[in-house]
């Protein structure tokens, strides 16, 4: 007797990286918990400078050098990413695990196509 497996989700529109996006891709930013913990952090530090450059009336030069500076000490001050995903100093805060603001490795594992399978618009 033969054996029966599921198709790859490959052409799915909901498939990223072999993860399922369903849920996300319905309502998005819904589960705020699937979000990139690096980037949450960066846009909080991002929006404190740009506070600070404002009452004080900073240059965009002076908030450019600022912003660097805490990019670096946000970098050391976390540890990097806790799915220990990101590796090398160019790709930061960047990642081959993320989908815009979201962690990929937070989602299911596709298992292939299933009834919300929805063909790509290639």
């Amino acid at each position: 007797m033969a054996t029966i497996s599921k198709m790859p989700g490959h052409m799915c529109r909901f498939y990223k990286k072999g993860k399922c996006l369903y849920d996300e891709l319905l309502n998005p930013g819904y589960n705020a918990e699937l979000r990139c913990k690096i980037l949450v952090g960066l846009e909080d530090e991002y929006d404190k400078l740009l506070r600070q450059a404002e009452a004080f009336k900073l240059s965009a030069e002076v908030v450019s050098e600022l912003w660097d500076l805490r990019i670096a000490e946000h970098r050391a001050s976390t540890g990097g990413c806790h799915k220990n995903t990101m590796q090398g100093e160019d790709t930061y805060p960047l990642c081959s695990d993320g989908y815009e603001d979201i962690c990929l490795l937070e989602f299911p594992r596709c298992e292939g196509i299933c009834d919300k399978f929805m063909p790509t618009e290639d």
